[in-house]
C-alpha cells in the first residue's frame, strides 16, 4: 500500500458518482489501464477507485494511494493532483505486491528443500535487516516493526511485527526502477532480490 501524506487537495464535496463520470476520472482509467498492459498485466486486474480509503499507520491517518490484494486485484484511488508519472510509480509499486504475493504463495506451498526456498535462501533477516529499506517510506515500515525477531521474507509481517519492511521495500525497488530506470542507484541485496521474484513471477504464470 501507499500512501499520500497531503489529502487537503481531494474534492471532499463531490460524490463518488459525481467523480466517476468526470472527464479526468476516464481520462486516468484509460491511462491507468494502458500502464497495467505496459507492466505486463491484464488491465482488467486493475481499478481506479473514486473512492477514498484512509488508513491509520504509526498513529496516523493517511489518505491511501492504492492498495494490492493477495486475490490478484490492484485498487488505486483517484486523487486529482496525481500526474501520469506519479501514477505510473503508483501502480508499479503495487503491481510488485502481486508478484511478491504469487510467489510467497508458492514458496509456503513447497517443501523446505524445494527450489524457491533454495533460491532465496540467501536473504535472511540478518541480511535485509542490514540493509534496511530503499526509500522513506520502506524505512518507515522499518522502524514500525514490533516482532519479538526480525522479519522475515515471505513471513505475514503484519502479524508478526505490526509492518511489512520486506514486502514495502521491495515494492519501493520497483517504484524507483520505473521512476527513474534502470541506472537509478539502489542496494543490490534489494535489487537482486527483486529480480529474482519477478523471475520467479514469470515462470510461475
Amino acid at each position: 500500500m501507499t500512501h499520500d501524506p497531503d489529502a487537503s487537495h481531494w474534492p471532499a464535496a463531490a460524490r463518488p458518482e459525481e467523480i466517476a463520470a468526470s472527464p479526468d476520472f476516464l481520462r486516468r482509467q484509460e491511462k491507468l489501464r494502458a500502464l497495467a498492459a505496459h507492466f505486463g498485466h491484464d488491465p482488467a486486474i486493475v481499478t481506479l477507485s473514486p473512492e477514498r480509503k484512509v488508513f491509520p499507520f504509526l498513529g496516523q491517518s493517511f489518505a491511501s494511494e492504492g492498495e494490492a490484494t493477495p486475490d490478484g486485484r490492484v485498487t488505486l484511488y483517484y486523487d486529482p493532483e496525481m500526474s501520469d508519472a506519479r501514477l505510473g510509480c503508483c501502480l508499479a509499486h503495487e503491481l510488485q505486491h502481486l508478484r511478491y504475493f504469487a510467489v510467497r504463495e508458492a514458496w509456503r506451498a513447497e517443501l523446505p528443500d524445494g527450489p524457491l526456498h533454495r533460491r532465496f535462501a540467501r536473504f535472511t533477516p540478518e541480511l535485509l535487516a542490514a540493509r534496511r529499506g530503499v526509500s522513506n517510506y520502506s524505512n518507515e515500515h522499518w522502524d514500525a516493526w514490533t516482532g519479538a525477531r526480525q522479519p522475515r521474507l515471505f513471513s505475514d509481517e503484519l502479524a508478526e511485527g505490526g509492518s511489512e519492511p520486506i514486502n514495502e521495500t521491495i515494492a519501493e525497488v520497483a517504484k524507483a526502477l520505473y521512476n527513474w530506470g534502470p541506472d537509478v542507484r539502489i542496494d543490490p541485496v534489494w535489487r537482486e532480490l527483486r529480480d529474482a521474484i519477478d523471475a520467479e513471477y514469470a515462470r510461475l504464470s
